[in-house]
């Protein structure tokens, strides 16, 4: 049933791979696709592509090393698309990425649309999403961070509380595609380097109690503006 961007049958898989100890891989789309940019990356960094570069070098680089598996993809979808139609045909060329990885000793974080056009992470937009999830993550993103550190970055923890946060509603709310069990994968200082792990279900749940505790708490102040609201209810007027 595919042609008809459904599904029979889902399966439990993880959307985040840790490559080489210090990259984190993130890919929306086809598996094929995510195998080979998953290669890709393995061999730069193998070949140590990214020694001595600044970050706008290393997107432009893995770029170049995506867009030789992207294009094949976008011309086939062109020439079937007639045959199969425009959503069966796009099923096996569009995907989007995230790469987490450390260039010249500082942490980055990049993404690539369906075309390998990079962009990365800054001070002004610290996150990003992809998959059929984005339309719901991203507002809650900008709300938890205009809410929580609206002038700076955030830490460590407290990134991992507002992912946690955000997939927590993305799960709840999203109409088909994204289920527990969730992944966090985390790029840290070790040493003098970095390194990526995944954190454990029992670190992830510290994080799910502190996002009931704040869920609430605004319960709760919502029933404290209610009260407050009804004491500034007028009176209805009477009949002349």
């Amino acid at each position: 049933m595919g042609v008809l961007g459904q599904t029979t049958a889902r399966q439990v898989i993880k959307k985040l791979s840790i490559l080489n100890g210090v990259i984190i891989l993130g890919v929306s789309g086809p598996v094929g696709l995510a195998q080979r940019i998953q290669g890709e990356t393995e061999a730069l960094w193998a070949d140590k592509a990214f020694s001595g570069k600044k970050p706008f070098e290393a997107m432009a680089i893995i770029r170049s090393a995506l867009w030789k598996h992207l294009e094949p993809e976008l011309k086939a979808a062109q020439v079937s698309m007639s045959v199969v139609g425009p959503q069966a045909a796009a099923q096996s060329a569009i995907c989007s990425t995230v790469l987490a990885l450390p260039v010249s000793k500082n942490a980055c974080l990049f993404q690539f649309d369906h075309q390998g056009a990079p962009e990365e992470a800054s001070d002004k937009l610290p996150f990003v999403s992809i998959g059929s999830g984005q339309p719901i993550a991203d507002p809650f993103l900008a709300f938890l961070r205009r809410i929580f550190w609206p002038g700076r970055l955030p830490n460590l923890s407290e990134g991992v509380f507002t992912t946690l946060w955000v997939l927590n509603h993305a799960i709840a709310t999203a109409p088909g595609g994204i289920s527990e069990p969730v992944q966090i994968v985390v790029l840290e200082r070790s040493g003098d380097g970095w390194r990526a792990r995944e954190l454990p279900e029992e670190e992830q749940q510290e994080h799910q109690e502190a996002i009931t505790f704040a869920e609430q708490h605004l319960a709760c102040y919502r029933e404290s503006f209610s009260r407050t609201l009804e004491g500034r209810t007028p009176e209805p007027p009477k009949p002349a």
